[in-house]
Protein backbone atom coordinates (compact mmCIF):
# COMPACT_ATOMS: atom_id res chain seq x y z
CA UNK A 1 0.00 0.00 0.00
CA UNK A 2 1.59 3.32 -0.89
CA UNK A 3 1.37 6.57 1.25
CA UNK A 4 -0.93 9.50 0.46
CA UNK A 5 1.14 12.17 -1.66
CA UNK A 6 0.78 15.30 -3.58
CA UNK A 7 1.22 15.59 -7.12
CA UNK A 8 0.96 19.46 -6.94
CA UNK A 9 1.74 20.22 -3.54
CA UNK A 10 -1.27 22.68 -2.01
CA UNK A 11 1.01 25.91 -0.96
CA UNK A 12 -1.95 28.20 -1.15
CA UNK A 13 -5.65 29.17 -1.40
CA UNK A 14 -5.16 30.68 -4.83
CA UNK A 15 -7.47 31.39 -7.68
CA UNK A 16 -9.21 28.39 -9.03
CA UNK A 17 -10.49 28.69 -12.63
CA UNK A 18 -10.83 27.09 -15.31
CA UNK A 19 -7.32 26.63 -16.09
CA UNK A 20 -5.23 27.54 -12.84
CA UNK A 21 -4.65 24.48 -10.29
CA UNK A 22 -3.74 25.19 -6.57
CA UNK A 23 -3.52 21.40 -5.73
CA UNK A 24 -3.50 18.06 -6.80
CA UNK A 25 -3.35 14.91 -4.07
CA UNK A 26 -3.69 11.23 -4.48
CA UNK A 27 -3.69 7.43 -2.27
CA UNK A 28 -4.07 4.79 -4.29
CA UNK A 29 -6.92 5.22 -6.71
CA UNK A 30 -8.96 8.11 -5.03
CA UNK A 31 -7.49 11.72 -6.19
CA UNK A 32 -8.18 15.57 -4.92
CA UNK A 33 -8.06 18.37 -6.89
CA UNK A 34 -9.46 21.82 -6.56
CA UNK A 35 -9.37 21.94 -10.64
CA UNK A 36 -11.98 19.57 -12.12
CA UNK A 37 -9.90 19.56 -15.08
CA UNK A 38 -7.36 17.51 -13.59
CA UNK A 39 -9.50 14.41 -13.15
CA UNK A 40 -8.79 13.65 -16.77
CA UNK A 41 -5.87 13.07 -16.53
CA UNK A 42 -6.09 10.73 -12.86
CA UNK A 43 -8.21 8.66 -15.08
CA UNK A 44 -6.36 7.88 -18.03
CA UNK A 45 -3.23 6.60 -14.69
CA UNK A 46 -6.19 3.64 -14.56
CA UNK A 47 -7.86 3.02 -17.97
CA UNK A 48 -5.94 0.13 -19.26
CA UNK A 49 -6.99 -1.31 -16.30
CA UNK A 50 -10.06 -2.37 -17.67
CA UNK A 51 -11.66 -3.39 -21.40
CA UNK A 52 -14.96 -1.45 -20.32
CA UNK A 53 -16.08 0.90 -17.28
CA UNK A 54 -19.23 2.58 -16.27
CA UNK A 55 -18.52 6.24 -16.20
CA UNK A 56 -20.61 8.67 -13.22
CA UNK A 57 -20.56 12.00 -13.18
CA UNK A 58 -21.80 13.92 -9.82
CA UNK A 59 -21.47 17.73 -10.35
CA UNK A 60 -23.61 20.46 -10.55
CA UNK A 61 -22.73 20.87 -14.37
CA UNK A 62 -22.24 18.70 -17.16
CA UNK A 63 -18.87 19.77 -18.04
CA UNK A 64 -19.74 19.06 -22.02
CA UNK A 65 -17.89 22.28 -23.25
CA UNK A 66 -16.82 22.21 -26.64
CA UNK A 67 -18.72 19.28 -28.20
CA UNK A 68 -18.79 20.35 -31.35
CA UNK A 69 -15.60 22.06 -31.34
CA UNK A 70 -13.82 18.62 -30.23
CA UNK A 71 -10.01 19.74 -30.29
CA UNK A 72 -8.83 16.17 -28.32
CA UNK A 73 -8.93 13.79 -30.78
CA UNK A 74 -5.97 15.80 -32.98
CA UNK A 75 -4.46 17.60 -30.03
CA UNK A 76 -3.83 14.57 -27.52
CA UNK A 77 -0.89 13.17 -26.99
CA UNK A 78 0.97 10.31 -25.42
CA UNK A 79 2.64 12.62 -23.34
CA UNK A 80 -0.29 14.13 -21.67
CA UNK A 81 -1.18 10.86 -20.07
CA UNK A 82 2.00 10.34 -19.00
CA UNK A 83 3.45 13.90 -17.62
CA UNK A 84 1.20 15.92 -15.47
CA UNK A 85 3.05 18.51 -16.52
CA UNK A 86 2.45 18.15 -20.56
CA UNK A 87 -1.13 17.64 -19.60
CA UNK A 88 -1.21 20.79 -17.96
CA UNK A 89 0.39 23.10 -20.45
CA UNK A 90 -1.28 21.22 -23.53
CA UNK A 91 -2.61 23.78 -26.11
CA UNK A 92 -4.84 24.27 -29.00
CA UNK A 93 -5.41 26.85 -31.82
CA UNK A 94 -8.88 27.91 -33.21
CA UNK A 95 -7.87 30.49 -36.01
CA UNK A 96 -5.56 32.79 -34.14
CA UNK A 97 -6.31 31.87 -30.91
CA UNK A 98 -4.73 29.74 -28.60
CA UNK A 99 -6.57 27.89 -25.67
CA UNK A 100 -5.85 25.68 -23.13
CA UNK A 101 -6.54 22.45 -24.22
CA UNK A 102 -7.91 20.54 -20.87
CA UNK A 103 -10.80 22.95 -19.58
CA UNK A 104 -12.52 21.94 -16.24
CA UNK A 105 -15.99 22.19 -17.93
CA UNK A 106 -14.60 20.46 -20.52
CA UNK A 107 -13.81 16.63 -18.87
CA UNK A 108 -17.16 15.03 -19.91
CA UNK A 109 -16.91 15.63 -23.73
CA UNK A 110 -12.63 15.12 -23.82
CA UNK A 111 -13.55 11.51 -22.13
CA UNK A 112 -16.31 10.83 -24.64
CA UNK A 113 -14.52 12.06 -27.63
CA UNK A 114 -11.17 9.69 -26.95
CA UNK A 115 -12.57 6.77 -24.82
CA UNK A 116 -16.34 6.57 -25.67
CA UNK A 117 -15.53 2.67 -27.14
CA UNK A 118 -14.36 1.48 -23.44
CA UNK A 119 -17.43 3.66 -21.73
CA UNK A 120 -20.17 0.73 -21.16
CA UNK A 121 -22.79 3.25 -19.04
CA UNK A 122 -22.73 6.85 -18.42
CA UNK A 123 -24.39 8.06 -14.78
CA UNK A 124 -25.17 11.24 -14.57
CA UNK A 125 -26.32 13.34 -11.27
CA UNK A 126 -26.46 16.71 -12.09
CA UNK A 127 -28.02 20.35 -11.96
CA UNK A 128 -28.39 20.08 -15.63
CA UNK A 129 -26.02 23.05 -15.83
CA UNK A 130 -24.19 23.60 -18.85
CA UNK A 131 -24.03 22.37 -22.47
CA UNK A 132 -26.25 18.82 -22.55
CA UNK A 133 -23.26 16.21 -23.72
CA UNK A 134 -26.37 14.56 -25.70
CA UNK A 135 -24.64 11.10 -24.68
CA UNK A 136 -26.81 8.15 -25.69
CA UNK A 137 -28.99 5.68 -22.88
CA UNK A 138 -27.16 7.89 -20.25
CA UNK A 139 -29.10 7.20 -16.73
CA UNK A 140 -29.51 10.54 -15.30
CA UNK A 141 -30.42 10.35 -11.41
CA UNK A 142 -32.07 12.73 -8.94
CA UNK A 143 -30.51 13.44 -6.44
CA UNK A 144 -32.85 11.36 -4.01
CA UNK A 145 -31.82 8.03 -6.27
CA UNK A 146 -28.05 9.49 -5.73
CA UNK A 147 -27.02 7.32 -2.63
CA UNK A 148 -28.63 3.99 -3.09
CA UNK A 149 -27.21 3.99 -7.21
CA UNK A 150 -23.81 4.71 -5.87
CA UNK A 151 -24.26 1.60 -3.37
CA UNK A 152 -25.30 -0.42 -6.15
CA UNK A 153 -22.21 -0.11 -7.93
CA UNK A 154 -20.06 -0.11 -5.43
CA UNK A 155 -21.87 -3.59 -4.16
CA UNK A 156 -18.78 -5.82 -5.10
CA UNK A 157 -21.46 -8.94 -6.00
CA UNK A 158 -22.32 -6.83 -9.03
CA UNK A 159 -22.18 -9.72 -11.35
CA UNK A 160 -20.57 -8.96 -14.93
CA UNK A 161 -20.60 -5.08 -14.25
CA UNK A 162 -17.62 -2.88 -15.35
CA UNK A 163 -15.67 -0.95 -12.95
CA UNK A 164 -16.91 2.59 -12.65
CA UNK A 165 -15.07 6.06 -12.65
CA UNK A 166 -16.60 7.89 -9.97
CA UNK A 167 -16.30 12.01 -10.49
CA UNK A 168 -17.62 13.90 -8.07
CA UNK A 169 -17.41 18.01 -7.90
CA UNK A 170 -17.80 19.49 -4.93
CA UNK A 171 -20.48 22.17 -6.30
CA UNK A 172 -23.04 19.15 -6.44
CA UNK A 173 -23.59 19.61 -2.80
CA UNK A 174 -23.73 23.54 -2.92
CA UNK A 175 -26.18 26.33 -3.48
CA UNK A 176 -25.92 29.86 -4.08
CA UNK A 177 -28.62 32.86 -3.67
CA UNK A 178 -28.74 35.63 -5.44
CA UNK A 179 -27.05 37.67 -3.08
CA UNK A 180 -23.59 35.23 -3.62
CA UNK A 181 -24.70 33.60 -0.16
CA UNK A 182 -23.33 29.78 -0.08
CA UNK A 183 -24.40 27.02 1.94
CA UNK A 184 -24.77 23.38 2.08
CA UNK A 185 -27.86 21.40 0.03
CA UNK A 186 -27.80 18.46 1.58
CA UNK A 187 -27.52 17.28 5.01
CA UNK A 188 -24.26 15.77 6.55
CA UNK A 189 -25.69 12.29 6.97
CA UNK A 190 -26.37 12.20 2.75
CA UNK A 191 -22.89 13.72 2.06
CA UNK A 192 -21.29 11.14 4.91
CA UNK A 193 -23.44 8.26 3.02
CA UNK A 194 -22.26 9.27 -0.49
CA UNK A 195 -18.61 8.94 1.12
CA UNK A 196 -19.33 5.27 2.79
CA UNK A 197 -20.36 4.17 -0.81
CA UNK A 198 -17.00 5.62 -2.01
CA UNK A 199 -14.68 3.91 0.08
CA UNK A 200 -16.80 0.64 -0.13
CA UNK A 201 -16.71 1.05 -4.29
CA UNK A 202 -12.85 1.47 -3.66
CA UNK A 203 -12.27 -1.14 -1.22
CA UNK A 204 -14.28 -3.90 -3.60
CA UNK A 205 -12.83 -2.93 -6.54
CA UNK A 206 -16.14 -1.75 -7.87
CA UNK A 207 -14.83 1.66 -8.76
CA UNK A 208 -11.72 1.44 -10.41
CA UNK A 209 -10.75 5.61 -9.72
CA UNK A 210 -12.34 8.36 -7.87
CA UNK A 211 -11.72 12.22 -8.40
CA UNK A 212 -13.00 14.93 -5.74
CA UNK A 213 -13.07 18.47 -6.91
CA UNK A 214 -13.35 20.80 -4.43
CA UNK A 215 -14.25 23.35 -7.24
CA UNK A 216 -14.07 26.92 -4.81
CA UNK A 217 -14.84 28.69 -7.31
CA UNK A 218 -18.10 27.36 -8.04
CA UNK A 219 -19.13 25.89 -4.61
CA UNK A 220 -18.89 29.00 -3.32
CA UNK A 221 -15.32 29.48 -1.18
CA UNK A 222 -12.66 27.01 -0.16
CA UNK A 223 -13.94 27.63 3.04
CA UNK A 224 -17.46 25.66 2.19
CA UNK A 225 -15.61 23.45 -0.18
CA UNK A 226 -13.13 22.19 2.17
CA UNK A 227 -16.29 21.64 4.63
CA UNK A 228 -18.40 19.37 2.41
CA UNK A 229 -14.79 17.55 1.73
CA UNK A 230 -14.27 16.53 5.08
CA UNK A 231 -17.93 14.77 5.59
CA UNK A 232 -17.35 13.32 2.16
CA UNK A 233 -14.11 11.36 2.65
CA UNK A 234 -14.89 11.32 6.63
CA UNK A 235 -14.82 7.46 6.12
CA UNK A 236 -11.25 7.32 4.55
CA UNK A 237 -8.64 7.33 7.11
CA UNK A 238 -6.10 9.11 4.53
CA UNK A 239 -7.88 12.15 4.77
CA UNK A 240 -6.53 13.13 8.04
CA UNK A 241 -3.54 13.04 6.08
CA UNK A 242 -4.47 15.31 3.85
CA UNK A 243 -6.43 17.50 5.86
CA UNK A 244 -2.57 18.15 8.65
CA UNK A 245 -0.55 18.78 5.73
CA UNK A 246 -3.49 21.12 4.12
CA UNK A 247 -1.75 25.03 3.82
Amino acid sequence: MTSPSWLIPWTARGRSGPVTDNLLWHHERLYVMDNHRLALWCWWQHLEESRRWTFVHVDRHYDALWLRFNPWKKNTTAAHHLSLEAFRNARTIDGTASFALYRWDASTSALWSLHADVIEEVVFATADEGDDPCIPDSTHLQPWSLPTHLAFLADPNLEDAPPCIVDVDIDYLSWQAPDGACGQVFSDAYIRDLGLSLKAGLDSGRFGVVTVALSPSTTGSWQLAEHLLSLLLEPFPEYAVFAAEAP
